[in-house]
C-alpha cells in the first residue's frame, strides 16, 4: 500500500555512507558486537516465536522529523544528537537492535572515551542526575558508567527528561577506532538495560510526532548524504512502488517470520521449523546461525578481485510469502585498503547456540526502505530509491 505524505511535517536526520575502507572489515564481522545478555534474550526468542495474523490496521503517517545518517567505519550509519543545555553534539548509531542511549562521560579516561566526544554535565543547566550505575557486558569486553537525566534533541526534537548512560569506563577496543561516540536505541523497553525509557518512545509520550513510526533510508552510496532516518512517518523520494507490511511475532525486538531464503527464486527449505528474523540498523551485515546462512554462504563465489560479481545468483528473503529479492550488486561488499579493493558477500554465520534466526542488517535495509511501525505492531518494506 502506498502512503501518502501530503501536507505532512517531517523530521528527518540525515545519514551519510562512508566506504569500506578498512581491510579489517573482511573479516565479515558484525558492526555492532552483540551484548551476552543480548544473545540470551535472543536465544529465549526463538524458541518461543509464533506467527501473528497478516492482517492490520492501514497506516496513517503523522509529523516526520528527518535524521541525516552518515557511515564510519564497521558500523555504517550514524547520525548526530545533541545533549544538554547548552547543546553538546554526539556521533551514535540509530540502532533498532538495543533499547538504550549511551555516550562517553567526561569522567571517562580510557582511550576509547578520551578519543570520542565526551558529556560533560556540569555544563548542563538541564541535567539532572540519577546516579544508578549501568554496565553492558560485549563478548570483547565491556561499558558501564552512570545513568544521568537531560534534554535529548534528535531531529529537531527535544526530549525532556531523557534517562541515558554516561560511560566512565570502556573495557573493550570494540569504540577505540570507532567514529562513532555512543549508540541510541530504538528497540522496545522491556530490553533496554536497567528498565530505561528508550528514546522513541519518550518522543511517543510527550508527543513529538503525531504518529508513532519511523523509517529508514539508507543510500548504497559511500559518502553520500541522502541517507535518512525519519521520525513520525516516511518520505516518498525514498522509495519506488509500495509497501508490504509483516507483523511483529515479538515485542523485545523488531522481529519477524522468516518464510525461506531463496537463491534464484528457488527456495531452499531452510525454515521447515520456522525461522525468525530480527530488522537490525545497527548491524552492517546479514547475519545468520549456520543452519540457515552456511547454505547460502557455500552457493556463493565472489572473487576477491571483484572480477565475478555478476556470475553469483540472486538472494531472496521469504517474508510474508514475497520474495525481497538482493541481486549481487546489492550483497556484495567492496573493501578498498591501500588502493587495493576486495570483495566479499555481506553474509556471515552466527553462532547463537540454537537455530532458525538471521539479522536483516544494513545489506537488506539499504535495498528496502523499512518503516517500524509501533502502531500496527509490524514492519513495513519497499524497494529503495537509489537514484538520489
Amino acid at each position: 500500500m502506498a502512503m501518502n505524505i501530503h501536507a505532512e511535517k517531517t523530521f528527518e536526520i540525515p545519514l551519510r555512507k562512508r566506504a569500506y575502507d578498512d581491510a579489517r572489515a573482511a573479516s565479515v564481522k558484525l558492526s555492532k558486537m552483540r551484548s551476552i545478555q543480548t544473545q540470551n534474550k535472543l536465544r529465549s526468542l526463538l524458541y518461543s516465536a509464533t506467527r501473528l495474523a497478516t492482517t492490520k490496521p492501514s497506516l496513517k503517517v503523522g509529523a516526520t522529523p528527518i535524521v541525516p545518517l552518515k557511515d564510519y567505519d564497521d558500523v555504517e550509519y550514524y547520525g548526530e544528537i545533541t545533549i544538554g543545555t547548552p547543546a553538546q553534539t554526539f556521533k551514535v548509531v540509530f540502532d533498532t537492535g538495543s533499547s538504550n542511549l549511551w555516550v562517553p562521560s567526561v569522567a571517562c579516561k580510557d582511550l576509547s572515551c578520551v578519543r570520542h566526544a565526551r558529556y560533560n554535565h556540569t555544563k548542563s543547566s538541564t541535567y539532572v542526575p540519577n546516579g544508578q550505575s549501568f554496565n553492558i557486558t560485549y563478548g570483547t569486553g565491556a561499558v558501564k558508567g552512570i545513568l544521568s537525566s537531560d534534554t535529548v534533541v534528535v531531529g529537531g526534537l527535544a526530549i525532556k527528561g531523557q534517562v541515558f548512560g554516561e560511560t566512565t569506563n570502556e573495557y573493550t577496543d570494540t569504540f577505540l577506532n570507532a567514529k562513532i561516540d555512543g549508540i541510541c536505541g530504538f528497540a522496545f523497553p522491556n530490553i533496554a538495560v536497567d528498565g530505561v525509557t528508550p528514546v522513541f518512545n519518550n518522543l511517543m509520550k510527550q508527543r513529538l510526532v503525531d504518529k508513532n513510526i519511523f523509517s529508514f533510508y539508507m543510500s548504497k552510496k559511500a559518502g553520500s548524504g541522502a541517507s535518512a532516518m525519519i521520525l513520525g512517518g516516511i518520505n516518498s523520494k525514498y522509495y519506488t512502488g509500495s509497501f508490504s507490511y509483516v507483523p511483529l511475532i515479538q515485542h523485545n525486538y523488531w522481529s519477524i517470520a522468516l518464510d525461506d531464503i531463496a537463491m534464484n527464486g528457488q527456495g531452499q527449505s531452510l525454515c521447515g521449523f520456522g525461522c525468525m528474523a530480527i530488522v537490525d540498523t545497527g548491524t552492517s551485515l546479514i547475519a545468520g546461525t549456520p543452519d540457515v546462512m552456511q547454505p547460502i554462504i557455500n552457493q556463493l563465489n565472489v572473487a576477491e578481485d571483484c572480477s565475478n560479481i555478476d556470475s553469483n545468483p540472486n538472494v531472496s528473503f521469504v517474508i510474508g510469502g514475497k520474495q525481497y529479492l538482493l541481486t549481487p550488486r546489492d550483497y556484495v561488499i567492496k573493501i578498498t585498503s591501500q588502493g587495493q579493493t576486495q570483495c566479499f558477500p555481506g553474509f556471515q554465520t552466527m553462532d547463537m547456540g540454537t537455530n532458525g534466526f538471521v539479522i536483516l542488517g544494513d545489506v537488506f535495509i539499504s535495498t528496502y526502505y523499512t518503516v517500524f511501525d509501533y502502531e500496527g505492531s509490524r514492519v513495513g518494506f519497499a524497494k529503495s530509491n537509489q537514484n538520489l
